[in-house]
């Protein structure tokens, strides 16, 4: 049997179609901070009551990204709505809203550039972000409620693109997920219900490179870039470090103060204060709370999938695969892309056969991990896809 090693894997995540739907109700339709530009999921009306809730809402998420220094806004108008100062007056009133919700008059300035050729007038928002300290990770692709802050009580909603600082907690609820690009390239996955820290992440001469991470609660899964001679990539739970010597491998910090490593590739140490053990790949280990690091294991191999392959459906298909041997359960994850970076939905199967929820409708990738009694996690099977039109 053949292994193939997608890049990650995903935890579960709200219905696409809920999440769909709590978007288009949100004030803008969706906000996101991309290359310092403010994009929303629907025009901005030049005035109104769902611009100025819009607005608002733009205000709370500016009070949670500091290193933006500067707003503007910019009236797009018709030249009969913009000439004579019609369309600055606009803008002007728009970035009061603002400033009436909280962001400093010093931060916000108003222009009335043209219409967009073949467009209705519009509100635009762009931003200037001037870091005190630099970055150490943005958030590449998210699911779901993610949240960032210095402190538990602080934490503020974050989305893709947004930028992360030494010391700040990363957050994903129960039905979020996101991947964080480090400053050294690295990649990380951090699942549902999860907290991280991120530590000091230090880029020197030769590729040396210096990551310390923190997970407070939850799981992450990491493909780590390669470092030169002296590098260290370390991720740290309550009772255990996982030094990195491979690229990719997965951390789970338990609830109960107990630590599980899974190496996919590579090499990872994992320390405790009475041992140490090399994990390599293909093989887990855990700390239980005041024990050593147990022996390795090996995971349980990728299953192999029977179908479907391929192929459009009136109606739900059904997924089925082989059995592997040692395996207590499945772990089904669907996903809108073949690199389950984001839209995915993950379910739990004791049998070789699933049957996929109704109402999904689009096309699907789909792919299944073989769980043993301890819960950990085996490798990935190959992907396929399958097309649900009713």
């Amino acid at each position: 049997m053949t292994r193939t090693l997608p890049c990650l894997m995903v935890f579960a995540l709200a219905a696409f179609q809920a999440r769909a739907q709590d978007t288009a109700e949100a004030p803008c339709g969706g906000l996101r901070f991309v290359n310092g530009r403010v994009e929303m999921g629907r025009k901005l009306e030049p005035k109104g009551p769902s611009t100025e809730a819009c607005l608002k809402h733009v205000a709370e998420a500016l009070a949670a990204r500091p290193a933006i220094r500067a707003v503007t806004v910019a009236a797009r108008l018709p030249d009969s709505e913009r000439l004579d100062g019609q369309g600055l007056a606009v803008a002007k009133a728009a970035a009061d809203i603002l400033v009436s919700a909280g962001v400093s008059r010093t931060r916000v300035s108003a222009v009335a550039p043209p219409a967009v050729p073949g467009e209705p007038g519009q509100l635009q928002l762009a931003y200037v972000e001037r870091p005190t300290q630099p970055r150490v990770a943005r958030v590449r692709a998210a699911s779901g409620e993610v949240s960032a802050g210095a402190a538990p009580d602080e934490l503020r909603p974050r989305g893709v693109g947004d930028s992360l600082y030494t010391g700040e907690l990363f957050h994903t609820s129960k039905d979020a997920s996101a991947e964080l690009e480090l400053a050294d390239a690295s990649r990380v996955r951090v699942l549902s219900d999860s907290m991280l820290r991120l530590g000091a992440i230090e880029l020197g001469a030769n590729a040396k490179r210096v990551v310390r991470l923190e997970l407070m609660r939850g799981s992450v899964e990491t493909l780590a870039a390669p470092g030169g001679d002296g590098s260290v990539f370390e991720v740290r739970t309550r009772g255990a470090v996982a030094g990195v010597r491979g690229t990719q491998f997965r951390v789970s910090a338990q609830e109960d103060g107990g630590s599980r490593l899974e190496t996919l590739e590579g090499k990872v140490a994992l320390g405790a204060e009475k041992g140490e053990v090399e994990v390599a790949g293909g093989q887990g280990s855990r700390v239980l709370p005041g024990a050593a690091p147990e022996p390795p294991r090996p995971l349980l191999a990728a299953p192999l999938l029977n179908g479907p392959r391929g192929g459009s459906f009136t109606t739900a298909p059904k997924l089925e695969w082989f059995t592997v041997p040692g395996a207590k359960t499945y772990r089904v994850e669907l996903g809108r892309t073949a690199d389950f970076a984001a839209g995915v939905r993950t379910f739990e199967s004791p049998a070789q056969e699933f049957a996929v929820p109704a109402g999904l409708a689009g096309k699907w990738f789909w792919r299944v991990l073989p769980v043993d009694a301890d819960g950990f996690i085996g490798f990935p099977s190959k992907i396929f896809a399958f097309d649900l039109r009713p």
